[in-house]
């Protein structure tokens, strides 16, 4: 076998930017935007709707159980619980982060 120049010239680096560089760049873009996301804030307030009417509904979870089984009512109300828990904490914390500031 011969070596060509093909195999061994070695392939040259792309010069991709530093974390640093990325990272201030992704800083001064983080304090251009002020104030709360509009999308977080509207899930905050469903995510605390959404709780509130599961904890007014507690006394209908048996009546729910006779009607339609108690397994399709417990799974269908850990979910609703599950999806508003999660809404709800991801509006407070950027309401939290917005008030307080990041801390990184």
């Amino acid at each position: 076998m011969s070596n060509s120049s093909a195999e061994t010239t070695p392939i040259p680096q792309i010069d991709e930017p530093s974390f640093e560089a990325t990272r201030a760049t992704s800083k001064a873009k983080d304090d251009s935007e002020s104030g709360i996301p509009v999308l977080k804030v509207v899930l905050f307030l469903a995510g605390t709707i959404l709780l509130i009417v599961a904890a007014a509904n507690l006394t209908n979870l048996s009546g729910w159980s006779d009607r339609w089984g108690a397994i399709p009512v417990f799974l269908v109300f850990f979910l609703v619980m599950s999806i508003a828990g999660r809404w709800f904490w991801t509006g407070a914390d950027a309401i939290v982060s917005a008030i307080v500031g990041n801390k990184r």
